[in-house]
Formats: structure tokens, C-alpha cells, sequence
């Protein structure tokens, strides 16, 4: 057997060593591209680990008490303290007991009801100056007119302009409780024209003496000027988003300003509860309040005994807006002291601010 020459050997060896570097050299070139190719990893950064920001909180409108929002009420005063607008407008008729005359021969043979139409108008404006402060203001006009045979003569005309001022401090108690107490002042002459008083004095003056049968047309115009000062306290409770409940006490003490005033003593009672369908049907932005009213006298010169039950439909929609329809039915007594029953309807417009 013959053995191979060295200098094959060396050839094989030689050629075995260039195709393993050649091997070599690809792979790294390969390894290389890769590398080139692969994007390099992000720098993590001290911000990119550190906590978002918390979202600012909502701020809370000034009616709302534990996620309710109170609606408003000509009945019911509210504890809370915000900057708000507000207009109404009523228009109401009712029936009021007065004197029955007969003509031939003259004479008062008794009393009937008659018919009266009535209207009011107002604005009001209230500008928190605090978180639980507030001070407000507004212009009421008021008025109604005997409708009706004979009702011009017995029931007459009368017309009120109020005016008022006042402040109110507020207090929360929880979510869920809402005190307040307020002072007001308001003024306001009250107009009436009353032919029927003339004539009772000219019956009555004619029976006594014939000879002074007269008719003076001042008997039948009053005017009368009084500045009342009322001072209120009021508590409010909202167990829910949809239901809440308002009650106040309010003490009524007039001043007489002249000789056509009257100064008469008084208590308000009332209370008032209310539904919002919003917070349990999304689709049914509707609020509904019912509210009652008592009005009595105290001490020897009292007011009038008078009563007031209302209820409202609002529209819920807008946590900024409150605009309704409110229903009231009085029994109370008009401004010539005669007994009256009557229904008002009031459309009202207020917009909160916070």
C-alpha cells in the first residue's frame, strides 16, 4: 500500500483550514446584519415609571347635597349658598267671600263669593360670597282684580311691590344634612281699591242720620307701608341621589312705617319633599316637589291664619338650570282682610353659577 505524500497532506490540511474560516466569516457577517437590524432597546427613564397624575375633582354645584339637586319652590326657602338668577311669572284666579248689596232700596243683606283673577312677577338674584355664605335680593309684584258681577265693587283692586334684601350662613353636617339660618328685610307698599267699604260706611251713615247720606271716596283707597323683618332657619336632607326633603321655620316681624301700616306678628311653617328621576332612569331628566305652607299669628296682633300646598315638575337635565312648573293652592285672606281660596300656576327660571 502506498502512503500518501507529504505534500498532499499539507494540501488537504491547508484546504480544510480556508473552508472552516470561511465558514466563519460568513456567519459572523450574518450575525452582524441581524444585529443592524434589530432596533435597540428604549433608555427606561425616572418619568416613565413615575405615577400619572390624580384627575381634578369635579367642583359640586351649591344645591347639591349628597349627589341630590334641590329643586326650588315659591313655599320653601333652601339652606344652601350659591350664585344664582332667577325670574317667575304666575297667573292664578279664586273666589273670595264679600259683602252682597241690593240696590232697591240700598242695603247690605249679607255675603256671597266672587271671583277674582290674579298675577304675580319677580326676579331674584343671589351671589354667594363665601363657601357658606350668601346674600340675595329681589322685586315681587303682586296683584288681583275682582272679576265678575259685582266683584269689582266687593272684592276691588289691590296691588303689592315688594322689595327684599338678606343674608344666609350655612352649615354642612355629613354628606347628607344642610343647616342654615338667614335674616331679611323687605318693603313694599300695598295699594288697594276697595268701593265697597265706601259704601257700607254711606249705608250706614245714611241709616243714622239721612241728612249725612254721603259717599267719601277715600273710604274705599288704602294705602299701606310696612318694612318686615324675617328671620329664618331652614334644614335640608338628601338620603339619595333622587329623593330629598326641605323644612324651615321662619319668624315674621313687621315695623309700621306711618299711619297707613300694619304691624302684625307671624310664624311660617313649612315643608317640602322631592323626586329626581335622573339618577335611576338616565333617559328621564323630570324632578317633581310637593310643598306645604302654614302661616300663623302671634301675640295680640297677629297675621292671618293662611294655607299653601304646591307641587312642581322641573326639568333635570342640566345640573346648572332649574326650570319648572309649579301648581299652588291657597286659603289664606287677600289684602282687604276677606276670606279667599285660590289656585296659582308660577313658571319658574333660575341658573346656578356653582
Amino acid at each position: 500500500m502506498n502512503r500518501p505524500e507529504p505534500s498532499a497532506v499539507a494540501r488537504t490540511f491547508v484546504a480544510a483550514v480556508l473552508a472552516l474560516s470561511a465558514s466563519s466569516a460568513v456567519a459572523q457577517d450574518a450575525t452582524s446584519k441581524t444585529s443592524a437590524q434589530s432596533p435597540a432597546p428604549a433608555a427606561t427613564t425616572v418619568s416613565d415609571t413615575a405615577t400619572p397624575p390624580a384627575p381634578k375633582a369635579e367642583e359640586k354645584m351649591g344645591r347639591e347635597l349628597g349627589g341630590h339637586f334641590f329643586l326650588p319652590s315659591h313655599i320653601v326657602d333652601d339652606p344652601f349658598s350659591y350664585t344664582a338668577f332667577g325670574t317667575f311669572f304666575g297667573l292664578g284666579s279664586g273666589n273670595a267671600l264679600g259683602p252682597e248689596f241690593q240696590l232697591d232700596p240700598p242695603a247690605l243683606i249679607g255675603e256671597k263669593w266672587y271671583g277674582y283673577t290674579g298675577l304675580g312677577l319677580g326676579m331674584m338674584l343671589n351671589v354667594r360670597i363665601l363657601e357658606y355664605l350668601s346674600a340675595r335680593a329681589s322685586l315681587i309684584t303682586t296683584a288681583y282684580l275682582g272679576t265678575g258681577s259685582g266683584a269689582a265693587l266687593t272684592i276691588g283692586t289691590s296691588a303689592r311691590i315688594t322689595g327684599d334684601i338678606g343674608v344666609k350662613g350655612s352649615l354642612p353636617v355629613g354628606d347628607s344634612w344642610r343647616f342654615s339660618a338667614g335674616l331679611d328685610m323687605s318693603y313694599g307698599p300695598v295699594f288697594s281699591l276697595l268701593l265697597a267699604d265706601g259704601l257700607i260706611d254711606a249705608l250706614n251713615n245714611c241709616r243714622a242720620n239721612p241728612s249725612q247720606c254721603t259717599y267719601d271716596l277715600g273710604q274705599g283707597f288704602q294705602q299701606i307701608n310696612t318694612v318686615t323683618w324675617t328671620g329664618t332657619l331652614t334644614a335640608a336632607w338628601a338620603p339619595t341621589p333622587y329623593l330629598g326633603f326641605t323644612g324651615n321655620a321662619q319668624f315674621i316681624a313687621p315695623t309700621k312705617t306711618g299711619d297707613a301700616s300694619i304691624a302684625q306678628n307671624g310664624v311660617n311653617l313649612a315643608i317640602a319633599a322631592e323626586f329626581d328621576a335622573l339618577p335611576l332612569v338616565k333617559w328621564l331628566p323630570l324632578g317633581v316637589n310637593t310643598a306645604y305652607q302654614l302661616t300663623t299669628g302671634v301675640g295680640g296682633n297677629r297675621v292671618p291664619t293662611a294655607n299653601i300646598a304646591g307641587f312642581g315638575l322641573y326639568y333635570t337635565g342640566r345640573k346648572n338650570l332649574a326650570l319648572g312648573l309649579e301648581l299652588d293652592w291657597q286659603w289664606s285672606t287677600l289684602e282687604t282682610q276677606q276670606i279667599s281660596t285660590g289656585t296659582l300656576a308660577w313658571l319658574n327660571f333660575r341658573y346656578y353659577w356653582n
